[in-house]
C-alpha cells in the first residue's frame, strides 16, 4: 500500500506541507552508501529545478550493493505513481537504461555540485488524480471536525466561566444580589418562625442542589482546562497524528 497512491497514504503535496510545518533538516553531508534526492512534485522541462529548493521533497536513500538506486524506494517514500531523474545539463527528463533503477554511473552524472540528484513526478494518471482528490476531501473533513470540537470546547468553557462557576460564587458570597427573599418584616413571631423553618428547609435543599451543581461545573471547568492545556502543549496534536496515521496515513 505504501508503494503506490492510495487514500490511506499522504500525497506528495501533503508530504511537502508536512515538511514545511515540521522542518527536519538533513545531515550536512549524505551518509556513506546513500544518495541524496530532491524531488519536485511538479516540474516543467526546460526549467532549472535548483532555483526552487523549497519546493522539493528531500531524503537520503540507501543504495543497492552494486551502488544503484532502486526507484521503488523513492516512489514508496512519497506515494508516487512514477518518478524520473532530471538531466541538469539539458534540463530534460533522464531516460534510465535499466528501467526502475539508476546505476552508480548515472547517479554521478546526474548529481549536482553538492551530490544531489534531482527528480520529479511525471503527470499522474486520471485514477491517481482522482484518488488524491478523494483523500484531500477526507482530510479536510477530518480537520474541520477537529476544529468544530475545539470551538465547542472553548464555547462551553466560556459559558461556564460567565454563567456557571462565577455566577454561583457571586450568589454564595453576596446573597442580597442572588435573588433570595431576605424575609418579610412585621410578621407575627410564630408565623415568622414557621415560615423561617420552611424557608430553611427549602434553602437547605436548594443549597445542596446548588453545591452539587457548582461541584459539577467546577469538574467540567477542570476538564476543559486540562483539555486546552493538552491541546496547546501539543499532546493532543500528537494523538491526532497517531489517529491520522492509523486511519489514513496523515
Amino acid at each position: 500500500m505504501g508503494n503506490r497512491p492510495s487514500i490511506f497514504v499522504r500525497t506528495p503535496q501533503e508530504h511537502l506541507e508536512h515538511m514545511w510545518r515540521n522542518p527536519s533538516p538533513l545531515a550536512h553531508s549524505c551518509p556513506p552508501g546513500h544518495v541524496r534526492v530532491y524531488l519536485l512534485p511538479e516540474w516543467t522541462p526546460g526549467k532549472n529545478p535548483m532555483k526552487e529548493p523549497w519546493a522539493a521533497l528531500k531524503n537520503d536513500f540507501v543504495l543497492e550493493p552494486a551502488g544503484e538506486l532502486d526507484l521503488k524506494k523513492v516512489k514508496g517514500k512519497w506515494a508516487l505513481e512514477r518518478c524520473s531523474a532530471i538531466d541538469l545539463e539539458r534540463m530534460q527528463p533522464f531516460e534510465e537504461r535499466c528501467k526502475g533503477r539508476l546505476s552508480l554511473l548515472a547517479l554521478k552524472v546526474l548529481a549536482d555540485s553538492k551530490g544531489v540528484v534531482w527528480m520529479y513526478e511525471p503527470t499522474p494518471s486520471k485514477d491517481t488524480i482522482s484518488i488524491r482528490e478523494d483523500r484531500l476531501r477526507i482530510v479536510r473533513q477530518y480537520d474541520a471536525a477537529v476544529e468544530r470540537i475545539l470551538e465547542a470546547t472553548l464555547g462551553r468553557l466560556s459559558k461556564l466561566l460567565d454563567n456557571g462557576v462565577v455566577g454561583e460564587s457571586v450568589s454564595h458570597y453576596y446573597p442580597e444580589h442572588s435573588g433570595a427573599d431576605p424575609g418579610l418584616p412585621d410578621v407575627p413571631q410564630e408565623a415568622h418562625s414557621e415560615e423561617a423553618a420552611d424557608k430553611e428547609n427549602i434553602g437547605e435543599a436548594k443549597g445542596n442542589k446548588s453545591s452539587a451543581t457548582l461541584y459539577q461545573q467546577q469538574r467540567q471547568l477542570v476538564f476543559f482546562a486540562a483539555f486546552l492545556f493538552l491541546f496547546f502543549s501539543g499532546a493532543l496534536g500528537r494523538y491526532a497524528q497517531f489517529g491520522r496515521d492509523l486511519a489514513f496515513g496523515w
